[in-house]
């Protein structure tokens, strides 16, 4: 069951950092410490953004050899989900290519076309390029496993099916945040708890940061601090 939050409780999520937003789930005990992130190969292509909070469409693709058939209909496939999905939209696209991240799978016309359908970026253990021209595009995210400066030849094979992005496997439908930190997926059944739990991290947080930031701190100041 997919959770669809208000727009409000989406922007809510905006304003958190990914970080933030995993102390927050951990509050909930819905899965284990080590579940429901994407690892460091995964990297933020534009630090400088605020955080993706979007619906997953999910893709796997591959690298074609040469002479091998492509089934183009496969693509509008893809752009078909995602004009249905809800949204805003984050694009997961897994490369199952025998030879992975050879080619890039993104570039300027990609993103433009998937934004125009209401996607706000793209999570993928593959590869991407076009990265002035996207980021001049605004409003349009990268976490890839890198860069590469040919798209070679691709094709889509499976739209809409569970995947597996860096040990952590992502439905359609899941609910994608990510900045600067890393990608995280928030729990459909604490989804709309999550930006509270949060508010309250940060308070509990800000207190314990301004007493540790305080003149004359002892190993035994210390202790009191960390016991709460």
């Amino acid at each position: 069951m997919v959770a669809t939050l208000t727009p409000e409780q989406l922007a809510e999520l905006r304003e958190i950092d990914s970080p933030t937003i995993s102390n927050a789930i951990e509050t909930f005990d819905v899965r284990g410490r080590f579940d429901g992130y994407l690892g460091p190969e995964i990297q933020c292509i534009f630090g400088d953004m605020e955080p993706m909070v979007g619906y997953a469409v999910t893709v796997t693709i591959k690298n074609v050899g040469p002479g091998d058939p492509i089934d183009s209909e496969r693509k509008f496939d893809f752009f078909d989900a995602l004009d249905a999905a809800p949204k805003p939209a984050v694009c997961v696209f897994k490369d199952i290519s025998p030879n992975p991240r050879r080619a890039s799978q993104w570039g300027e016309v990609l993103a433009t076309t998937t934004k125009a359908l209401g996607a706000i970026g793209v999570v993928t253990d593959g590869t991407v390029r076009d990265i002035n021209e996207v980021r001049a595009i605004g409003g349009f995210h990268y976490f890839a496993q890198g860069v590469c400066v040919s798209h070679g030849e691709l094709q889509m094979v499976d739209v809409n099916v569970p995947v597996e992005i860096s040990g952590c496997t992502i439905e359609p439908g899941d609910l994608v945040h990510g900045d600067v930190n890393g990608v995280i997926l928030i729990p459909n059944e604490v989804a709309d708890r999550v930006a509270e739990a949060a508010a309250g991290i940060y308070a509990q947080e800000g207190k314990m940061m301004e007493a540790l930031r305080q003149p004359g701190l002892t190993a035994e100041k210390v202790r009191e601090i960390f016991s709460y």
